[in-house]
């Protein structure tokens, strides 16, 4: 192959490298929103376990206990909600992470065939090589006779 196509094949293996460490990178970007996922609803667990029991709450005037009611299902509701945006959330990284494989096998045999290609072409330039030293030991053999 000639270096022209080489190197547009090595160009298209650096763009397929920088489509993998792109995708690579919404995927790191998608984890720690996970993760930001995650320890919110792990607050929002703490924060009902400070409110205390719903029994205790009898002790309180009726109106105390109303507020409390309020604001233990206030933020039930909301790590409810955080939990279905977080499964969401998780089956976009999916998606994400199945991006990432297929950037992945396609830079792999994008480089796979410039490397055959390279190989082609220094098992050519191997046989012009021997076939310019047969014709030149042919030149003196011949010379050599007459």
């Amino acid at each position: 192959m000639n270096h022209g196509g080489l190197r547009a094949l090595e160009q298209v293996v650096q763009l397929r490298e920088r489509e993998q460490e792109r995708v690579g990178a919404v995927l790191a970007e998608q984890e720690r929103t996970r993760q930001r996922f995650v320890a919110s609803i792990s607050q929002l667990g703490e924060l009902l376990d400070e409110a205390g029991a719903t029994g205790a709450a009898s002790t309180l005037s009726p109106t105390l206990a109303s507020n409390l009611g309020a604001y233990k299902l206030s933020v039930l509701d909301l790590a409810d909600r955080h939990r279905t945006a977080l499964a969401q959330h998780e089956s976009q990284m999916d998606q994400t992470r199945l991006a990432l494989h297929e950037a992945f096998r396609r830079r792999e045999a994008v480089a796979q065939l410039h490397g055959r290609r390279l190989e082609e072409g220094e098992r050519a330039l191997h046989v012009a090589e021997r076939k310019r030293t047969d014709d030149i030991a042919q030149t003196v053999w011949l010379r050599g006779r007459a």
